[in-house]
């Protein structure tokens, strides 16, 4: 694991600008997930992801146009709200410390998260959101930036 600031996270996060979100979905409770760039082999359980895989979860989020809030992560109707994203290129990353509140943008609408819990000493922390990168390693948001190497 190597710490990174936001900086260096968007950064590496460059080679996604531009690339249509697909395969957007609700995940358990409010986790999001989608999917960039050309699809993977299937894994072992048949599951194909990009080359780029986002997965939010832990924070609390909201996706908005710039002049309304169209869905929070605990409204109803998460699922119909999520299809908008289908198919828009990610135009922007902005990752705001020390919190690290983040927004990504995709052409017209703003996927913002919401930090919900600090590092507990006892129970660690939990990940904001991570970012699978197509170089390999895997990007996190928790309690600071780090990138770690996986295996998917």
């Amino acid at each position: 694991m190597t710490a990174v600031n936001s900086t260096e996270a968007c950064r590496r996060i460059g080679p996604l600008l531009g690339q249509r979100a697909w395969d957007v979905r609700r995940g358990i409770g409010s986790f999001v997930t989608m999917e960039f760039g050309k699809p993977l082999p299937p894994d072992q359980s048949g599951r194909v992801y990009g080359q780029w895989h986002l997965w939010i979860q832990m924070t609390a989020w909201r996706l908005e146009t710039a002049g309304q809030v169209l869905v929070g992560s605990e409204d109803e109707g998460l699922e119909e709200a999520l299809t908008q994203l289908e198919g828009r290129p990610l135009t922007g990353v902005v990752i705001k410390p020390p919190a690290l509140e983040t927004r990504f943008d995709f052409d017209g609408l703003r996927l913002q998260t919401f930090p919900m819990y600090r590092k507990d000493p006892e129970e660690g922390e939990f990940d904001q959101w991570l970012l699978w990168l197509s170089t390999g390693g895997v990007l996190v948001a928790a309690s600071e930036l780090t990138v770690e190497s996986s295996e998917r």
